[in-house]
């Protein structure tokens, strides 16, 4: 309470979840990068050897694609760290949803493309979205965060 009767407020950036979050962000981060480059050479290596020079080139740009959209998610939990605990979740999971749309648009710009090989650039996505996907969960839970801190 302060002098005038009226709780006092911690500062948003000194709020006991941001710790929390930036420790999450980090977990997550480590380990989706970890298993989203391990998918991504996999899927390089895989899509050159059946599908040759077209099938890697496509591959490289739905690596790089989907690990630039993976990314998003984290940046956006570190940047709403200092939010209510509220505002960091409708962050997490509009940016989430919004991994989904965009993905969704590319695989649709580059339908029918010419310039690479269509089934390695769309499986590539798929997978190293996948891996990054789940290397953000087992960070996440890797991280052992009580949910009581949250």
């Amino acid at each position: 309470m302060s002098t005038d009767g009226s709780p006092v407020q911690t500062p948003p950036d000194r709020a006991p979840h941001v710790k929390t979050v930036l420790r999450l962000a980090g977990f997550m981060q480590r380990y989706a990068v970890l298993l989203g480059g391990a998918v991504s050479v996999v899927a390089i290596v895989v899509s050159a050897v059946l599908r040759g020079s077209s099938g890697a080139v496509g591959s490289v740009i739905g690596v790089v694609i989907a690990l630039a959209i993976g990314a998003v998610g984290i940046v956006v939990m570190r940047r709403t760290a200092a939010a209510t605990p509220a505002g960091v979740m409708i962050g997490a999971l509009t940016s989430f949803a919004g991994k989904f749309v965009l993905l969704l648009v590319f695989l649709l710009v580059f339908r029918g493309t010419t310039l690479f090989d269509n089934r390695t650039f769309a499986y590539t996505l798929l997978a190293v979205t996948a891996g990054w996907i789940a290397g953000e969960v087992i960070g996440f839970v890797r991280a052992k965060v009580p949910a009581v801190d949250l």
